[in-house]
């Protein structure tokens, strides 16, 4: 499925010559960058929660992140793409290993045999323009290498790349790895800006990141203990039909000065699990078709692109047997780009912990949920109505799976009841790794007023007249 139209779904739920330094030698304990104050960083720092990582993101650089099972890693795009960096967390069962050997080991598979000193050219056809031993990060011992890749045989005008590696020591046995990459004419401009960023990283101590997330999870597995079919039917009673407003406020306030994203309708009920095609006649339902359980359907359109040429529409079903051991989705993505339409399907049936995905592209795959902290396609949608009434204000971490990354991602929540704020309830949401935090704000039965979503985006219940009637004044489409 198109990930422009993942992301929208998630969000409607709730990446010349140089000059180079000519020594190898090492300085002692020096800085990353000691020149970090000429670079500006946005005011807020990233945070990677899994891998215990903060950092500051030069102004206009992007950054995502992402798990799979206990790896981490994270992706940061410059400004103006003109650089990447992805940083990952790397142990060893050698707890004497080294800082220089690490480093060694990786330069190594750069620049092949050869004498390691800065202008030699090694087996590979690379050339070592710069080493630098003895480096810290904040107190921690770093080193760093950069490579100019071999010229391209067949194409001598071919850009060449400058590969670079930070490494820093978090403990015996544990490195962080900080790879990039650009082109050597990019190289003088983007390593300043690469190195002052590099030079922000702050590490969490294993032993109390890994404590942390454990309390994390145990409250979110203690919480779902107490999700039982009767509080699922309490809370599709409740919630029915709803239908949903994305935009982006304007200054002035007014409606008809925003920006409109984009609008869902979600539809709760009771009903068989061959319900998921609502085309399908129920009298042709056999077997598990027959199966009773929670059902959820979500109608999405979305606008994208600067100039609202990307036309998106999705269509969710999600079902959930009574006892919560058995699930079954099918999404249905279209997306319509001028001339280009284009239509993608997602299956997915999980039993127990075990999913089993089909695509319409013929990729099939399987994955495993953890059983304690896992929480159900159809239950996404009713989570923040499940902690409102549970009356637990505290954070708790879940396991779910994405349809943007194929994986089963971690999301976080954090319930509060504002004591300047009697019977409202705000829970802020991380859906995954390096996400964009939404904060949203809930009466106490759990029903949304609205929800800030990141990068000035809003959604906020409204009816299917009103939105009718704003998208026609405003021309949008709706056939």
């Amino acid at each position: 499925m198109n990930r422009l139209a993942h992301r929208t779904l998630a969000a409607l739920s709730v990446c010349c010559s140089v000059a180079f330094a000519q020594n190898n030698q090492p300085n002692a304990g020096r800085p990353l960058a000691p020149a970090a104050g000429a670079i500006e960083f946005n005011p807020k720092p990233f945070r990677v929660e899994s891998m215990g990582l903060t950092i500051s993101l030069p102004k206009d650089a992007n950054a995502s992140s992402t798990s799979i099972g206990a790896q981490s890693a994270l992706e940061i795009i410059g400004p103006d793409n003109l650089w990447y960096v992805a940083a990952r967390i790397v142990e060893s069962g050698d707890l004497k290993l080294s800082l220089a050997e690490v480093a060694e080991t990786n330069l190594r598979t750069q620049f092949g045999d050869g004498v390691l000193m800065v202008g030699n050219v090694g087996s590979s056809g690379a050339t070592l323009l710069e080493r630098v031993q003895n480096l810290q990060v904040g107190t921690l011992p770093a080193e760093r290498f950069y490579v100019l890749g071999p010229q391209d045989g067949k194409d001598a005008k071919k850009v060449r790349i400058v590969y670079g590696v930070t490494f820093i020591k978090l403990g015996p046995g544990r490195f962080a790895y900080f790879e990039t990459s650009m082109g050597e004419p990019q190289f003088e401009k983007a390593r300043p800006q690469i190195e002052a960023t590099v030079a922000t990283a702050q590490f969490a101590d294993k032993p109390a990141l890994e404590a942390a997330q454990r309390a994390l999870f145990d409250a979110g597995a203690k919480f779902l203990e107490g999700v039982d079919e009767a509080k699922l039917r309490a809370v599709i009673a409740d919630s029915q039909e709803t239908w949903w407003r994305l935009y982006v406020p304007a200054k002035t306030g007014a409606d008809a000065d925003a920006k409109e994203l984009g609008y869902r309708r979600i539809r709760m009920f009771v009903g068989k699990r061959g319900q998921i095609d609502p085309k399908r006649d129920p009298k042709s339902f056999r077997g598990a078709d027959n199966d009773e359980g929670f059902l959820v359907q979500v109608d999405v359109r979305a606008l994208l692109g600067d100039n609202n040429e990307i036309l998106t529409d999705s269509q969710g079903m999600f079902f959930l047997s009574l006892d919560r051991s058995q699930e079954t989705w099918a999404l249905t993505t279209r997306v319509r780009d001028g001339k280009s339409d284009k239509t993608s399907d997602e299956i997915g049936h999980r039993i127990g912990n075990q999913i089993k995905l089909k695509k319409a592209d013929g990729r099939d795959a399987t994955l495993l949920v953890p059983d304690k902290t896992y929480v159900s396609r159809m239950e996404t949608f009713v989570l923040h109505r499940l902690l409102v009434l549970s009356r637990l204000t505290t954070e708790f971490a879940f396991n779910t799976y994405s349809s943007e990354t194929e994986l089963v991602d971690i999301r976080r929540e954090s319930v509060e009841q504002p004591a300047d704020k009697p019977g409202i309830y705000r829970i802020t949401s991380r859906l995954g790794e390096g996400t964009q935090p939404q904060i949203a704000t809930l009466k106490q039965n759990g029903d949304l007023l609205f929800a800030d979503l990141g990068s000035g985006v809003r959604i906020e219940p409204t009816s299917k007249d009103q939105l009718l009637r704003l998208w026609k004044s405003k021309g949008l489409p709706l056939d």
